[in-house]
């Protein structure tokens, strides 16, 4: 089995959707209300759809720039609801000086969406393997700062 596929995933767990806004906006309505997501805190399920809402969204306006295209979605091997897989075959995937950015200083109008998949996840890769764009990572457990430990965050220390 190719290494982009997800071995442990069912296939109610796997979720293919249009590379489009608006099918991003009702994958992320519908997990938000589905079981995925049950067993995580508030601030877990909320930091987990920031996460996934970032890197779809990098996907859908970076990686096909308005081509047709689609994202596949699938949990990580512990269904733990924050661990994640996400594949696509966008011809552009993120720049490494992307992947190492520093999050934006003040007034900034963009720059958030790497900084912020790092600040709140462990373990994110991105590769690319026979043709196909793969990323993991795995959504940081609740410590008591939450999306609200971010540097700049209202709250953040």
């Amino acid at each position: 089995m190719p290494g982009w596929m997800m071995r442990c995933a069912r296939r109610c767990d796997r979720h293919v959707i249009a590379a489009e806004p608006a099918a991003v906006r009702d994958f992320l309505v519908a997990l938000e209300h589905g079981p995925a997501l049950a067993r995580l805190s508030v601030e877990e399920r909320e930091c987990t759809l920031l996460v996934l809402a970032e890197a779809m969204n990098n996907v859908v306006e970076h990686g096909y720039g308005g081509s047709p295209g689609w994202i596949g979605l699938m949990p990580g091997p512990r269904r733990s609801g924050r661990d994640w897989r996400i594949v696509d075959r966008a011809q552009n995937g993120p720049p490494m000086a992307c992947l190492q950015a520093d999050m934006p200083g003040d007034l900034a109008e963009g720059g958030f969406g790497w900084p912020l998949i790092r600040a709140l996840t462990d373990g994110v890769q991105m590769r690319r393997c026979a043709g196909f764009n793969v990323m993991t990572f795995q959504v940081r457990a609740e410590d008591g700062t939450g999306c609200d430990g971010l540097p700049g965050a209202k709250g953040a220390g």
